[in-house]
C-alpha cells in the first residue's frame, strides 16, 4: 500500500469518525441539556474552559516528535513518554491549586470541586499521547476513529444514566471521564509497546527541545482562538460577544471536520515519504490541490447561506450573526489549507519558525481587532481573518523553504477551484433571489443542491486532472514497493 492510499484509507477514517463523534455528542449534548437545564450547564462552562485548555497543551505536544523523528528507538518513546507524563502531572497539579482561587473568582464554590475532579482527564490524556503517537505514525486510523466513537457512546451512556440518577452536574464528571477513560484503554490495547525507564539526557533534551516548540504553538493556537472573544467582550458588550461566538463554534466544529482529518494524517504522510527519501513537498502539492476541491465550495457555500441557514435553525433573533458567520467561513478555508501546511512543518521537525509566525498571527490580529473595534462586530471579525491571510505569504514562503519547492504553484494550484467557487456562489444567490417568497426551508435546501450541483458539474469539466489523483490515491498500488 502506498503512502497515498494510506493517507487517503486515513483521511476516510478519520472524517467517518469525526462526524459521527459529533453526531452522537450532538444527541447526548441535548438529551443531558433537556435533564440538567441550561445553569447546570453554565457551571460545567465555568470549569471546562480551564480543563479544555491544559488538555490541548498534552494532546499533541511533546508526543509530535515521535512521528517527526527518522527513526526512533526505546530511549525516544521512554524519554517522550515521561516528559509528556510529568507535564500532564504538572497540569493537574496546578488546576487542583488554582481550583479555589478560580472558583472564588466566579462566585461558585462547586467550580472548584468540578475542575479538581476533571483535573484526572489531563494526566490520562498525557499518559495516552505517546500510544496515539504510535497508531498515527502507523497510519493506523481505524482505531483512532473507532477509538473517539467508543469513546462518545461509553461517555455519554454514563452521563446521561447519571443525570437521570439525579447526580446534577457531577453527570458531567462522570461523562468527561468514561469517555477519556475509555479512549486510554483502546488506545493502550492497540500497541504493543510499553513505556520503560532506559533512557538518556541527549534523548530527553531533543524531545524535550520540539515539545517545547510545539507547546509554544499550541498556546499561540489557544490565544489566538479567545482573542476576539475577549476583546468583544470588553469592547462591544455581551450580545456582540453571544453573536460572536456562535459563528465561532459553528465554524470552529465544521473546520474541526474538515482540517482535522488532513492534519492528523497528512503530518505522518510527509514524514513517512522523508523517510523513505521521498519528496514530500510533491505530495504537500497533491493535498493541496485536494484540499481545495473541498475547502473552496465548503466554506464559500457556508458564506453565501449563512442568513438563511441561521435563520432557519436558530430563528430571527440570531440573524446579527448572519454578516459575522459569512466572514468567518474565510477563516475555516484558510484553516483548512494552512493546517496542512503546519503538518508539514511539524513532520519536517521544523516546529520553531511555524510558532513564530502563529505568534505573529496574535500580535497582529490584537493590533488590527484594536483598530476595528470602533465600527463593530463584522469590522472586528473582519479585522481578526484579514491578520491570517496577511501573514499567510509567509507560511507558504517556509513550506516551500522545507520542501525545496517554488512558492508559486503552492499559491496558485487552487485557482481553479476557486474560480469555480466563485461560479457556484453566483449561482447560489441567483436561487435565493428567485426564492425569496419561497418557504424558508425550501430556499436552504434548494441553494444546497444547486452549490452541489453547479460545483460538481464544474469539476467534471474543469478539474478532471483532480478526479484523477484522487483515484490514483485511492487505488492500492501494485505490488512491488512503497511510493507517495
Amino acid at each position: 500500500m502506498n503512502i497515498g492510499h494510506k493517507f487517503i484509507r486515513g483521511v476516510a477514517w478519520m472524517l467517518a469518525g469525526g462526524w459521527t463523534e459529533q453526531a452522537i455528542n450532538f444527541v447526548v449534548f441535548v438529551t443531558m441539556a433537556k435533564i440538567l437545564g441550561p445553569e447546570l450547564y453554565g457551571l460545567l462552562s465555568m470549569a471546562a474552559v480551564f480543563i479544555v485548555l491544559a488538555e490541548a497543551l498534552v494532546r499533541e505536544s511533546v508526543s509530535e516528535y515521535l512521528i517527526a523523528a527518522h527513526d526512533p528507538v526505546a530511549e525516544d518513546y521512554n524519554a517522550t513518554f515521561w516528559l509528556t507524563a510529568g507535564l500532564g502531572l504538572a497540569l493537574a497539579v496546578l488546576l487542583w491549586l488554582l481550583s479555589g482561587p478560580i472558583a472564588a473568582l466566579y462566585g461558585q464554590a462547586e467550580v472548584a470541586g468540578l475542575i479538581r475532579g476533571l483535573s484526572v482527564t489531563v494526566l490520562m490524556i498525557a499518559f495516552t499521547a505517546v500510544p496515539v503517537a504510535i497508531l498515527r505514525r502507523e497510519f493506523n486510523f481505524r482505531v483512532l476513529s473507532l477509538r473517539a466513537i467508543a469513546g462518545v457512546i461509553v461517555g455519554g451512556t454514563v452521563g446521561v444514566g447519571m443525570a437521570l440518577a439525579g447526580y446534577g452536574v457531577w453527570s458531567f464528571v462522570g461523562q468527561w471521564i468514561a469517555m477519556i477513560a475509555t479512549n486510554v484503554v483502546m488506545a493502550w490495547t492497540a500497541v504493543a509497546w510499553r513505556p520503560g525507564l532506559v533512557t538518556t539526557r541527549a534523548h530527553l533534551m531533543r524531545a524535550g527541545a520540539f515539545g517545547a516548540q510545539v507547546l509554544g504553538l499550541r498556546a499561540a493556537e489557544l490565544a489566538a482562538a479567545q482573542l476576539p472573544t475577549l476583546i468583544i467582550g470588553a469592547t462591544l458588550g455581551p450580545l456582540a460577544t453571544g453573536l460572536y461566538s456562535v459563528s465561532w463554534r459553528l465554524v470552529e466544529t465544521l473546520t474541526f471536520l474538515i482540517s482535522t482529518p488532513l492534519r492528523m494524517v497528512s503530518q505522518p504522510a510527509f514524514a513517512a515519504v522523508t523517510r523513505e527519501g521521498g519528496r514530500a513537498g510533491d505530495l504537500l502539492l497533491d493535498i493541496a490541490r485536494l484540499t481545495g476541491v473541498a475547502a473552496f465550495p465548503f466554506f464559500v457555500g457556508l458564506a453565501v447561506v449563512a442568513e438563511p441557514v441561521l435563520r432557519l435553525v436558530f430563528g430571527t433573533e440570531w440573524l446579527g450573526a448572519a454578516p459575522v458567520l459569512s466572514v468567518l467561513a474565510f477563516l475555516g478555508l484558510y484553516f483548512s489549507i494552512a493546517m496542512v501546511q503546519q503538518s508539514f512543518c511539524l513532520a519536517a521537525g521544523e516546529a520553531g519558525e511555524i510558532t513564530v509566525l502563529t505568534w505573529a498571527n496574535v500580535a497582529l490580529g490584537a493590533v488590527l481587532i484594536l483598530l476595528a473595534s470602533r465600527w463593530g462586530l463584522v469590522a472586528i471579525t473582519a479585522a481578526f481573518v484579514a491578520a491570517h491571510y496577511i501573514l499567510w505569504i509567509f507560511r507558504y514562503r517556509l513550506v516551500a523553504r522545507i520542501g525545496q519547492m517554488e512558492v508559486l504553484p503552492l499559491i496558485t494550484c487552487n485557482i481553479v477551484p476557486a474560480l469555480a467557487t466563485a461560479a457556484m456562489a453566483v449561482a447560489v444567490l441567483g436561487v435565493q433571489h428567485l426564492l425569496a417568497g419561497a418557504p424558508l426551508i425550501v430556499s436552504v435546501v434548494v441553494s444546497i443542491l444547486t452549490g452541489i450541483v453547479v460545483f460538481a458539474a464544474l469539476a467534471v469539466v474543469l478539474m478532471r486532472d483532480r478526479i484523477g489523483l484522487l483515484l490514483s490515491y485511492a487505488r492500492p498500488a501494485p505490488q512491488g514497493g512503497e511510493t507517495a
